[in-house]
């Protein structure tokens, strides 16, 4: 492949929020007096619009100030007291920069929320774009947000690799046309991706380096 650029998952990928969004879902089922639900089957979810799960844990089909909610506290929380960046992050991203690669951040979270975390661990330097979920009318699994990151790059989903941790970020990949890499730093276990037929399963972001090397002394 003629790699031009690698478009990152955010949640789970570059950093390690996954656990604070289960947190989150699971204080406002407690707070409204909903049923608990099981954190395996939160986990499982992350990655899909709020409004699908909250759709999905309580019986309601109104879900909007439950979302309403559940941003408020993100935005109250979205800070590196809260959430650790993956350690090998920041290595691998100055790595990519230097081979000249153009670098983006497709999230189902909004734009705004994706920017204040990566300026809290100084990573918004490296990526040439971000693109949330409000910019977008079709999240992953559909191919929309690739497609559309493409597009702003002005590049082929072939000249891609999208790096991510979920199913949803492998179907989104494969259904634009590009390598999936899959990461267990997030809500996938090695076997699901096995199952799934990921391109590449890697144990953490840095995994990405020794692959990048592998194709680029390949051109």
């Amino acid at each position: 492949m003629k790699l031009k650029a690698i478009l990152f998952d955010f949640d789970g990928t570059l950093v390690h929020s996954i656990d604070l969004l289960v947190r989150i879902f699971e204080e406002i089922l407690a707070e409204r007096e909903f049923p608990p639900v099981a954190t395996e089957k939160i986990r499982t979810l992350i990655g899909e619009p709020f409004e699908k799960i909250f759709r999905e844990i309580t019986p309601l089909e109104d879900v909007a100030e439950l979302v309403k909610d559940f941003r408020k506290k993100e935005d109250a929380r979205n800070n590196p007291a809260e959430i650790a960046i993956v350690a090998e992050t920041i290595p691998t991203l100055e790595f990519l920069r230097r081979q000249n690669l153009k670098l983006g951040v497709v999230s189902t979270k909004k734009r705004a929320v994706v920017l204040q975390l990566a300026r809290d661990y100084h990573l918004e330097k490296f990526f040439n774009l971000v693109v949330g979920g409000e910019e977008i009318e079709n999240p992953k699994p559909h191919p929309e947000p690739i497609l559309h990151a493409c597009e702003l790059l002005g590049i082929s989903p072939r000249e891609i690799l999208f790096v991510g941790d979920s199913l949803l970020d492998l179907q989104s990949a494969k259904a634009a046309g590009a390598i999936f890499v899959g990461v267990l730093t997030g809500v996938c276990a090695r076997e699901e991706f096995e199952k799934a037929r990921a391109d590449y399963i890697f144990s953490h972001v840095g995994e990405v380096v020794n692959l990048v090397r592998r194709v680029l002394n390949n051109k």
